[in-house]
């Protein structure tokens, strides 16, 4: 019996490509059935020994992260970010990632993602935040492991990695307080990503802690800072408080937001943190011009992505687990744009 027979052999006697080949005996789609007993059949005959399916030893496990396009659409986005992260430390433990980019029309009709379709993947990481329907979606047609990082869905079953969102507007709100600021405005446009509500429940959360009277619905406070498809400074945004009702301080849910608030607080005269203090959320913002050195939150993207890396793996070899969650802390990060009043 030969032991070196390949799959370029077993196509090259049924007039079939390698890749045919290769997927009728790892028994995937693209197939047909009569075909697919046909090349085992004669794999067998010819003493072709296959490998044993096992996705962490035999082969190299592949993981999928899909990200929707309204969070890639600058070069300076956090998640690409993540996405370099991510892949920097699959690549050291041996893992290959793959990146599917989900489109607008994609999510409002709900298709399924080509890395599930093609059962192209070990596991899935869900990066940011998608619709409820396109979620539930993906609950009913990906049977594998998924884990959700930087958002927390009830709609999906898996692990998930995110940050303590409300616990950061909670101690950015403190610090502002702590310089003497009470009238605190928020910039970021609610309902569009679980994080920006959560920081914004963690900024009212101690608001309320301190006495101090909250509007948490209809706050005239809060400045949008993108469109509901996630555009940001687009327009219609940034709408500025009259000077009467201008805060002392702006707690803003990201860094690129904080310095285009910065901008728009520019056109209309005022200087910070002379006039306005201005504080942002992730400390990154790698390619913007920088008038001033940002205060923010940072997050330790190393310690997040390892720790999504371990439990998606574990979940790899144990299917059956409980499912868990991990909250990642982050610091304060002092800059010059927050003066004490």
């Amino acid at each position: 019996m030969q032991s070196d027979v390949t799959l370029s052999d077993i196509a090259e006697k049924l007039g079939v490509s390698s890749v045919t080949v290769s997927k009728a005996l790892a028994g995937k789609k693209g197939v047909s059935d009569e075909l697919r007993e046909e090349i085992l059949s004669l794999a067998d005959k010819m003493g072709y020994v296959r490998k044993e399916k096992n996705h962490h030893s035999k082969k190299n496990t592949v993981i999928g992260v899909i990200v929707a396009e309204r969070y890639l659409n600058h070069s300076r986005s956090f998640y690409w970010h993540i996405y370099k992260e991510l892949s920097v430390q699959s690549n050291d433990k041996r893992i290959l990632t793959l990146l599917e980019v989900i489109n607008r029309e994609a999510e409002e009709s709900e298709s399924v993602p080509n890395l599930i379709a093609q059962e192209s993947v070990d596991g899935l990481i869900i990066l940011g935040a998608f619709n409820v329907g396109y979620l539930r979606m993906l609950r009913n047609k990906a049977k594998i492991p998924m884990l959700s990082l930087d958002s927390l869905y009830e709609e999906i079953e898996g692990d998930a990695v995110i940050t303590d969102n409300i616990l950061g507007g909670y101690e950015i709100t403190r610090y502002l307080f702590d310089k003497g600021h009470r009238k605190i405005g928020f910039v970021g446009t609610l309902k569009v990503t679980p994080s920006i509500d959560e920081r914004y429940i963690g900024m009212c959360k101690f608001l309320s802690s301190a006495g101090l009277d909250v509007e948490f619905r209809d706050n005239p406070l809060v400045i949008n800072d993108r469109d509901k498809y996630g555009n940001l400074d687009a327009e219609g945004t940034f709408a500025l408080p009259s000077a009467k009702e201008m805060p002392t301080a702006f707690f803003c849910n990201c860094d690129v937001s904080a310095l285009l608030l910065i901008e728009h607080l520019k056109e209309k005269g005022y200087k910070v943190p002379k006039d306005i203090s201005v504080i942002g959320f992730d400390n990154y913002v790698p390619d913007m011009n920088k008038s001033i050195e940002l205060s923010s939150y940072e997050i330790d993207l190393s310690v997040m992505i390892s720790k999504a890396m371990e439990l998606l793996t574990q979940r790899l070899r144990n299917p059956d687990m409980p499912f868990s969650s991990a909250m990642i802390r982050g610091k304060l990060i002092v800059g010059d744009s927050v003066r004490a009043v």
